[in-house]
């Protein structure tokens, strides 16, 4: 992680305001660049690489509304976080600022110490993103253009912190946008792999930043049961299935089997624990400044499948049940508990032993484990949005039925979630 000073890109059309956000934000110690409009705002981030933009609303030229929508369809302005800032200040004026992009709302006049904890914030901010939330294999279309089709790749970002979970076919984008970031400066990333099924490796020969010299590339996963899981990632790369070999990637690219359940990958405090899915499978547990997020994107309940391979009886009633509360425990408390959640109910009889979890049964875990929030993930590829929305309906109203505390999402495709306390 770079030491030099967090940057700050401010965008006002105001002389006197432009001179308070200099001497405010240069007092709170940051780097601050300050331009009068739209344009020349998205000129200066192309070469200044702010890690947090300031932007007014109404302005002359290009006002930031499209400043905000032309930033985010950049692909090196896809995280940054923005703040707008307005002396209009209607309700639906900050909820369109906020659907093109903007992180926060911050009304014109403001004090000092308001815009210094919301720039501090917001570098502090632990963000969970989703890249590719689609189970199995790619589902793209107008089916699911709502949710996304790609499959499993998350980052759990804080400011200049990333941690990459999985390199499903979400990876590519993300490879993009990453590289743009970076303008030809030197990058070390850092990925952890579940399993290696080839809906969570699939995205990874088109990984840009794995090709580009200077930069280090560290992956973590588990051990598989035939071949070191190096070998794994270089197999699906062989020349009968993709031309560049991973020896190609000019990258420094190393690959760890994860042997100690618990270790650490830069400020990424990481638990893992086999789950319950064909093959070998991990979980993680990560946890960042007090910050606890469960990834559990394909796992089995064990008591359905002792139920159908023995006669019922209290000790295998009881295997089972304590072999679940494992992964109950795992999600203990989490921020976010991202779930295996693939099935409906009425699917789920037909498809014992495929490896994947209900969605009310995704929500029972998460109650459970007193998570306050869970994303319903890892969607079928048979599901279109439509789908999607009624598991999303079903399972909101588990939760409100048993008291209101879980938040629960749907994982989509390009959403963040930011993950600040919650109110007790």
């Amino acid at each position: 992680m770079s030491d030099r000073p967090h940057r700050l890109l401010v965008i006002e059309d105001e002389q006197d305001l432009r001179e308070i956000f200099q001497l405010v934000l240069a007092s709170g110690g940051y780097d601050v660049q300050v331009v009068e409009d739209g344009q020349q705002g998205l000129k200066a981030f192309q070469t200044f690489q702010p890690d947090v933009v300031i932007t007014d609303l109404l302005m002359s030229r290009m006002h930031g509304y499209e400043f905000i929508r032309s930033l985010r369809a950049m692909p090196q302005g896809q995280r940054v976080p923005i703040i707008a800032v307005s002396g209009q200040a209607y309700p639906s004026d900050q909820r369109r600022a906020v659907e093109l992009g903007a992180c926060s709302f911050l009304a014109k006049p403001f004090k000092r110490n308001d815009l210094l904890g919301l720039v501090d914030g917001l570098l502090r901010t632990v963000r969970v993103r989703f890249w590719g939330v689609r189970g199995s294999i790619a589902a793209p279309g107008p089916e699911t253009i709502r949710y996304g089709g790609n499959t499993p790749c998350v980052t759990i970002e804080r400011g200049r912190d990333l941690l990459i979970l999985d390199a499903g076919t979400g990876l590519r984008k993300l490879g993009v946008c990453l590289q743009a970031e970076a303008m030809g400066k030197p990058q070390q990333l850092h990925m952890l792999i579940t399993h290696t099924h080839w809906d969570h490796i699939q995205g990874f020969p088109f990984f840009v930043p794995a090709y580009v010299p200077g930069n280090r590339l560290d992956v973590y996963g588990p051990p598989s049961v035939e071949k070191p899981l190096e070998k794994v990632l270089r197999g699906q790369m062989d020349p009968a299935y993709f031309p560049v070999a991973l020896g190609d990637m000019a990258a420094d690219v190393h690959v760890h089997e994860v042997r100690d359940p618990n270790f650490q990958v830069g400020p990424f405090k990481v638990s893992a624990k086999y789950v319950n899915h064909p093959g070998i499978t991990m979980a993680f547990r990560i946890e960042l400044d007090g910050t606890t997020i469960t990834y559990a994107t394909d796992t089995e309940p064990y008591r359905f499948l002792l139920a159908d391979r023995h006669q019922p009886d209290a000790d295998m009633a009881g295997y089972g049940g304590r072999r679940d509360a494992e992964l109950v425990n795992f999600a203990a408390d989490a921020d976010l508990y991202i779930a295996d959640s693939q099935y409906t109910p009425e699917e789920y009889e037909h498809k014992r032993g495929w490896g994947h979890t209900n969605y009310l049964d995704a929500v029972e875990v998460a109650l459970a484990a007193r998570a306050r929030r869970v994303a319903l993930f890892s969607h079928d590829p048979m599901h279109d949005d439509a789908m999607i929305d009624e598991k999303l309906r079903r399972c909101q109203e588990v939760a409100t039925q048993r008291g209101g505390r879980l938040e629960v999402h749907a994982a989509v495709e390009g959403m963040a979630l930011e993950l600040s306390p919650l109110p007790q």
